[in-house]
């Protein structure tokens, strides 16, 4: 049986004056630092199976997430430049998984709700932010493992060069929807969305011990 993590409560908002962007930092600040000390990505131990296994998770978080978002968005589409599910499923054919295997993959359903741009923003915050993270894990599993973009490892370089320019914009979009109206929800969408990715991750026991 897995053990999961009781979910924490949202850090006390700041001041009435801090921007959404401020709010969003300081509220799921415990939660970021507990994940990133629990995923093995940045362990000595680290191994390529385990590796194997955090993509195979990774996958299926992301897939139903970005289906749901599809969902939210129509009939808009989700912006190409920001698509994640082709790194993915290279990395993981790279790893040695087929397309059967990969379909038969478990999938995620208990995803953080996403009815309101607001919360697709506390998501995008959440998600996008791992991606930006995921620069600094390129170049560790690289070093361990030496696994680059064609044997397994796109995933955390999924942007490439276009990493910064994208986390801008989303910045961006985040500071022109800032309003003391909405910023709450954001908020929240965000604790959300760490809890359930790292439920996920337990679930697929491929998190270290709290």
């Amino acid at each position: 049986m897995v053990e999961i993590t009781h979910q924490l409560p949202c850090a006390d908002a700041p001041a009435p004056l801090a921007t959404v962007l401020q709010q969003l930092r300081t509220a799921t600040a415990v939660r970021h630092r507990a994940l990133e000390a629990r995923l093995p990505l940045t362990h000595s131990r680290l191994d390529l199976d385990t590796y194997k296994r955090i993509i195979e998770a990774y996958y299926g978080f992301h897939l139903p997430l970005q289906q749901l978002i599809e969902r939210f968005l129509a009939p808009h589409a989700i912006d190409p430049a920001r698509q994640k599910i082709p790194s993915l499923i290279k990395d993981l054919h790279a790893l040695g998984l087929s397309d059967t295997q990969i379909y038969a993959l478990p999938q995620c359903r208990e995803l953080p709700a996403i009815g309101s741009i607001a919360q697709l923003l506390g998501v995008m915050y959440v998600m996008e932010g791992a991606t930006l993270g995921g620069q600094v894990l390129r170049r560790i599993i690289a070093d361990k493992l030496g696994i680059d973009a064609d044997s397994g490892g796109e995933f955390l370089d999924v942007y490439g060069r276009d990493t910064g320019r994208l986390w801008k914009a989303f910045l961006k979009q985040l500071a022109e929807f800032d309003t003391p109206l909405h910023n709450a929800e954001v908020v929240q969408a965000a604790c959300a969305t760490f809890d359930c990715f790292q439920t996920w991750l337990e679930q697929a026991r491929v998190l270290n011990d709290a």
